[in-house]
């Protein structure tokens, strides 16, 4: 019986996931979108995010904001996957996120855990033109 809920739980979680509305900039013609941009950021306040990295808002998810956020930040990065791993294994425990386990390899795996939050960032080489980075944040389920 309790699997049946926890696999209800988490159906119900992708359904939810699935209707809501992508994370959009506030940008206006002629703007730069730099004030959007810095609206975007401030709702995933508590991962790092990378001086030059750009999050693509089309493929990014947002439920919620602030330092209770779930969902999906997507980012394209300036830098290689090697770097990127580096970044995130050491600024992901100053925003108070502890490591759970790591993977580096092709496409590099980070998992960490926050009060009742795991984060996954998945890092993925683009080649010369740095790497693609996906960070999951969802709600931590204890399994008995």
């Amino acid at each position: 019986m309790t699997r049946f809920f926890y696999l209800a739980s988490v159906v119900g979680l992708c359904i939810l996931t699935g209707c809501s509305a992508p994370v959009s900039t506030m940008q206006s013609d002629g703007e730069d979108g730099g004030a959007g941009e810095a609206v975007v950021a401030n709702s995933f306040s508590d991962i790092p995010i990378a001086a030059n990295d750009a999050i693509d808002v089309e493929k990014s998810l947002l439920i919620n904001s602030g330092d209770y956020w779930l969902g999906r930040a997507v980012l394209r990065s300036s830098l290689d996957s090697n770097a990127a791993f580096e970044y995130y294994q050491s600024s992901m425990p100053q925003y108070d996120w502890t490591s759970i386990t790591t993977v580096q390899s092709k496409v590099s795996v980070l998992s960490f855990q926050k009060a009742s939050r795991v984060a996954t960032v998945q890092i993925d080489g683009a080649g010369t033109r740095g790497s693609y980075i996906v960070i999951t944040v969802s709600p931590r389920v204890e399994i008995r």
